[in-house]
Parts: structure tokens; sequence; C-alpha cells
């Protein structure tokens, strides 16, 4: 009788792959393959240097499995493997374009095709505003960045920011707490405060 993986944690279905279970792979890569191709496509910002980091990731899990330890749990161990291998991928890449980049030139286009009733100057302004923002966002250190993403973009909890990053809830806090502090001090720096 065929095991039903849907109904096993993580870290079982890791161990059934560790014993040879294909099938165990496939299920892992179903659960993880969106988030981590949205966390990759956060910290990289370009589709497709993130979707070469993402094939990368799984073939690291493929091959790296007897070096995952079943006391830690396997979104941190996954999670790791993704975050190193877009800091290698970022440092390999020579290419300036990111996703805050992309977010303001939508913006701006955006704006520009709405029937908002505002002023070419209050336009201006929140296209303005926006953009330091967004910059303020991108010039924020790795690890408080990818807690600010996590929590505000794709809107996860402190419990799982922290699993996916693998430190402790309070450390995800202080590092959103952190986050916003240096987004809202770089706002007033340039007067957008």
């Amino acid at each position: 009788m065929a095991l039903d993986l849907k109904s096993l944690s993580d870290e079982e279905i890791a161990r059934q792959f560790r014993e040879g279970s294909e099938k165990a792979f496939e299920e892992l890569y179903t659960r993880y393959s969106d988030k981590l191709r949205r966390a990759i496509y956060y910290y990289l910002g370009d589709a497709d240097d993130s979707e070469d980091v993402f094939h990368d990731v799984f073939i690291r899990v493929f091959k790296h499995i007897d070096t995952y330890r079943d006391d830690r749990p396997f979104s941190s161990w996954i999670f790791q493997i993704a975050v190193n291998c877009s800091k290698n991928s970022r440092k390999k890449s020579a290419r300036k374009d990111s996703i805050f980049e992309r977010e303001k030139a939508e913006h701006r286009e955006g704006r520009r095709g709405s029937a908002a009733a505002l002023s070419p100057e209050e336009e201006y302004i929140r296209d303005s505003d926006m953009v330091e923002f967004l910059d303020a966002v991108g010039r924020l250190k790795d690890k408080f960045r990818m807690v600010f993403l996590m929590r505000y973009d794709q809107g996860l909890r402190y419990c799982e920011i922290a699993d996916f990053l693998g430190c402790s809830e309070r450390t995800a806090k202080w590092r959103m707490k952190r986050a916003l502090e240096l987004i809202a001090d770089a706002l007033k720096k340039r007067g957008v405060l």
C-alpha cells in the first residue's frame, strides 16, 4: 500500500526522499515551488535570474538531501539553500535591474494610465514619494529587506518568517521593527515624512 505523502510533515517526506522515494521529492517540490519562486524573485528582482536560481535550489536539494538534519525544520533548510543560491547569483550578476526599479516604472506607468483627478504637481509628489519609499526599501541590508518583503508583500506571519529564515520569532519581529525604522529615517532625511 502506497503512503499518502500529502498527510505527512515536510520532515517525514524528506526522510522518505532520502530513502529513495521520487514521489517524496515531487511532493516537496509541489509544496515549496511557489513560495521559493516568490522569495527568490524578491531577493533578486529579475525573473530570468530567479528562475535559474530556483532550479539550482532544487538540484541542490536533490543532490544534498543527505545533509539535511531531521532535528531542524525542512522549510528552514530549503530556504537557507535558496538564500545562499540567491546571494551567489547576485554576486555573479553585474546587472543593476531590480524589482524596485521595475516597480517604480510600473507605478509611474499606472499613474499615467489612471483617470485620477490629480494635478500634475500632486501626481509628481505621489510618484516621487513612492520612488523614495521603494529606494529606501532597496537600500536595506538583506536580513531586514527579506523580513520586510515577506511580511509586507507576502503577508506572512512572524512565526512563518522565522521558520523560513531559521531564526526566532522575536528576531524576525525585531528585524521588521528595525526595517521600518530605517525606512522612516531614510524618508525623513529626504523630506518625504
